[in-house]
């Protein structure tokens, strides 16, 4: 009941060139904690992802490779992103949920509260160094575990809009 302005830390990746450093954010503390927890499972019990582009596990992965059909010049393309939570657009998440929650046919007053818990939980984007504070300007906040699914409704919403306009692209669930 005493809580603490998240910290930073980081640690090596020592299977990249130059042992480039991952910030870790401890978000156990943060006055927002349990909120960003609540709005997780919030998210999850009223807007159901479908995942349809993820791969659930290697098996999951092998199973879609295997139900490829396979043309000579095939090529397979894994995606990766480079910092993702502080590149989530946070200003388009609020009308992507709206939109998700029209599609859900969910009622004002779970729209408004969805709303409203992001919102707030948004703002709680800061951390602390070395007894100093800093607040991260963009994107989504690092530890905070409703990052994980503000992203990924962020991510399904990119795929989905943008697999609908490209029609010449085969599309198969096997990336991410």
């Amino acid at each position: 009941m005493n809580p603490t302005a998240p910290n930073i830390r980081g640690l090596p990746k020592l299977h990249k060139i130059d042992c480039p450093i991952r910030p870790i954010v401890n978000w156990k503390g943060a006055p927002a904690y349990k909120l960003a927890k609540h709005l997780s499972k919030i998210l999850q019990l009223h807007i159901p992802l479908p995942n349809a582009f993820n791969v659930r596990s290697p098996t999951h992965l092998l199973d879609d490779l295997y139900d490829i059909p396979y043309e000579q010049g095939t090529r397979l393309a894994s995606l990766d992103i480079e910092n993702m939570y502080p590149n989530i657009p946070t200003n388009e998440l609020i009308p992507i949920l709206e939109n998700m929650s029209l599609n859900h046919q969910l009622d004002a007053e779970t729209t408004n509260a969805i709303t409203k818990i992001t919102c707030t939980v948004l703002e709680q984007n800061y951390f602390t160094f070395q007894n100093i504070n800093y607040s991260q300007s963009t994107g989504l906040a690092m530890g905070a575990s409703s990052s994980a699914v503000l992203s990924e409704i962020y991510l399904q919403h990119l795929e989905h809009t943008n697999t609908q306009t490209t029609r010449h692209y085969r599309i198969f669930p096997i990336c991410r």
